[in-house]
This record gives structure tokens, C-alpha cells and sequence, in this order.
């Protein structure tokens, strides 16, 4: 299927999981903020619509979504947020006002974020980028941010960033290495993990009722992830 005659591209508009405080917002070609001012003139962003090119209405469909998985990651690390976004429609552009739009549904909900002042020129690179291992590593970390009340699920996901950037056997990775091993499989079988888990709680395995284990996969979480967000960071500011 190509695109209709006459079109001039596609309009889609995402919803954000939360309504994001921000100290101002500024768009750039290619995505437009969509923004609710509250009556103390506080600004926040509630979603954006991203311009698709002319394209078949399966394949606008499917560029559509890839581009805000990257914004809601570019947010979501900005943010220290684990934003979602949502596809409310997608709209074609023809001269004539003929459209075909096609709807998702979409969940919302609220939490605490740092406010900032908001550029989507920032993300231009981003949306255009085709480093697989970068996007990678942003989706893992935007994962870590959405599991935020299952520690287990975070550990792994902050681990891929930092497994993906150092590689399987880096030394960067000793520190978290045996306790994520043990977060995957209950029976240890290398030696070693096991020993240092008998030093550090007493027990060669990680039980999540336990407090002495949950404390520890607390703390090395919180390490982690600081770690995570360093390459993130770094990530985004290279691309």
C-alpha cells in the first residue's frame, strides 16, 4: 500500500502518563508539546504530537510509535520519571481536510519529578539516531524507572545499561555481578557468587523475604542505578 495521493503526512498525538511540571517548554520542528497551565500559570506537559512524514498508514503507524518510545526515554531520563506515552490518535494531513485517524487507549496517573526547562530541540538527534545499542540501553533504562516497586525487575533492567556499555566481563561490573546472578537463578552454581553472598547475609542465596537480602539488593540498587544514569547521561549528551 502507498500513501494516499495528496497527503501531506501524518499527525500523531500522544498522551504522557503523568502530567510533567515543567519551568517552561520549547518545541522544535517535528514535535509540538502539548501543555495544561494550571491557574497559578504552572506549566505542564501533558503530551505531544510528532509529524510523521507521508507514508503508507501501517508504516505511520509503526514510525509514530519508535519516535515516542524515544521521547517518553529522553523524558524519562530527564526526569528520573518513568514516563509512558500513549497514542491517542494519528491523523493523515490532506489539503482537501480528509483524514483517517485511529485510536489507543490510554492509562494515566501521578508521582514527584525536578522541573526544568524543557527543549525539545534536544531530542532532534535522538529521533534520528540509529545506534541500536544506545536505544537499547535508553529502553532498559526507562524499564528500571517503570519497575520502581519491584526491585528485582529494576536490578536487572539497570544491569543491561551497564552490561551493554562495560560488556559481560567487565570489571565495572564485579560489584553488582553476584547479586544479580542470584536474583536469576535461586541455586547459585558458580562458587564464588555463592561465597560472597555467605559473607555479605549469611546465606549462599537471595531470599526476598529476608531483610538482611532485601537490604542488600536495596543497596547495591541504589549504586547501580547512579551508575546507569552516568551512562544515560553520557548517552544523551554524545548522541
Amino acid at each position: 500500500m502507498t500513501a494516499a495521493e495528496g497527503s501531506q503526512g501524518w499527525e500523531a498525538n500522544f498522551k504522557l502518563s503523568w502530567d510533567i511540571l515543567e519551568n517552561s517548554i520549547t518545541d522544535t520542528n517535528g514535535i509540538r508539546s502539548n501543555v495544561r497551565t494550571d491557574e497559578h500559570g504552572n506549566q505542564f506537559l501533558i503530551g505531544f504530537t510528532l509529524f510523521i512524514p507521508p507514508a503508507p498508514a501501517e508504516q505511520a503507524l509503526i514510525i509514530a510509535i519508535e519516535k515516542a518510545n524515544r521521547v517518553a526515554d529522553w523524558l524519562s531520563n530527564i526526569h528520573n520519571l518513568p514516563v509512558e506515552a500513549y497514542l491517542l490518535n494519528i491523523t493523515e494531513i490532506k489539503p482537501q481536510g480528509l483524514s483517517r485517524t485511529g485510536i489507543a487507549q490510554i492509562s494515566a496517573s501521578a508521582n514527584l519529578h525536578r522541573s526544568v526547562d524543557l527543549n525539545f530541540a534536544g531530542i532532534e538527534r535522538l529521533l534520528a539516531n540509529n545506534d541500536v545499542k544506545a536505544l537499547r540501553q535508553l529502553a532498559h533504562y526507562r524499564a528500571g524507572l517503570r519497575y520502581s516497586s519491584d526491585p528485582i525487575n529494576q536490578f536487572r533492567e539497570f544491569y543491561l545499561v551497564l552490561e551493554d556499555y562495560y560488556g559481560k566481563n567487565d570489571a565495572n561490573l564485579k560489584k553488582y555481578k553476584y547479586v544479580r546472578h542470584a536474583l536469576n537463578h535461586p541455586e547459585l552454581d558458580l562458587p564464588s557468587f555463592a561465597k560472597q553472598l555467605l559473607s555479605d547475609i549469611g546465606v549462599n542465596y537471595i531470599d526476598p523475604s529476608s531483610i538482611e537480602a532485601k537490604k542488600l539488593v536495596e543497596d547495591k540498587l541504589l549504586s547501580l542505578k547512579q551508575d546507569a544514569f552516568k551512562i544515560i547521561t553520557g548517552i544523551l549528551g554524545t548522541i
